[in-house]
């Protein structure tokens, strides 16, 4: 067997999050990588990798039979979470995507709507309109982490269904869980106004209306101050 599988900063913040003992689902899986740090470290005993793509597919069962689980890990091509309304999925992340694109494959999976079932989620971009999904559809976020890669900081979150739909300022949609105690929600909250600055000018050169970025510009630079 080969040694066990290391983790990148971003994928150990979704790995955190998942529950011991979870059946547990990756969803547009990298290599199995994933689910086979949770079932080496012994944080879940059986675990579904998945992908739309063939290569990732085909990579992730070689990943997995040269480690020996392929008896504990399910390897299946699929688009998004189409066929596994019925395997009682605990846990499921879905990571390393857009936040519009996982946004449309959990509305493409009614199913998740379960309180039963924790959502790890991790938006490569567009989180503000992800988090207002999650909003709009009852899913509370329960925790969220950030972790940085370079000059980049990603945010990972854990969201469960409760039924009861709620609203998000334009600083909770762009930033999240807002946790005084974060050591990267300085850095976070930085490059969203820089981002908010570059988004007002642009349109501004087009006449467009800058309300909202007016809006989150102001709540940005009241947190940062308090910060």
């Amino acid at each position: 067997m080969e040694k066990r599988t290391v983790l990148d900063a971003r994928l150990r913040a979704a790995a955190s999050l998942v529950r011991q003992g979870a059946f547990f689902a990756d969803i547009g899986t990298d290599h199995a990588y994933l689910p086979l740090f949770l079932v080496e470290n012994g944080r879940v005993e059986r675990a579904l990798a998945a992908d739309i793509n063939e290569g990732p597919v085909a990579a992730a069962r070689t990943h997995i039979a040269q480690r020996g689980l392929s008896d504990k890990i399910e390897v299946r091509r699929a688009d998004g979470l189409s066929g596994m309304e019925s395997l009682g999925l605990t846990d499921i992340a879905i990571c390393g995507m857009g936040g519009e694109l996982i946004r449309d494959i959990l509305a493409a999976a009614p199913f998740v709507k379960d309180g039963a079932i924790r959502l790890i989620l991790q938006p490569m971009s567009r989180a503000e309109v992800l988090r207002r999904y999650l909003a709009a559809e009852g899913f509370a976020v329960k925790e969220e982490r950030r972790t940085r890669d370079g000059d980049k900081i990603y945010t990972c979150m854990a969201a469960e269904y409760t039924g009861t739909p709620y609203t998000l300022s334009l600083l909770e949609a762009t930033l999240g869980l807002l946790d005084r105690g974060d050591p990267l929600l300085l850095a976070d909250a930085e490059r969203k106004r820089t981002a908010a600055r570059r988004r007002m000018a642009g349109k501004a050169q087009g006449y467009q209306n800058t309300d909202a970025e007016q809006t989150l510009l102001a709540e940005l630079s009241a947190l940062l101050e308090e910060l």
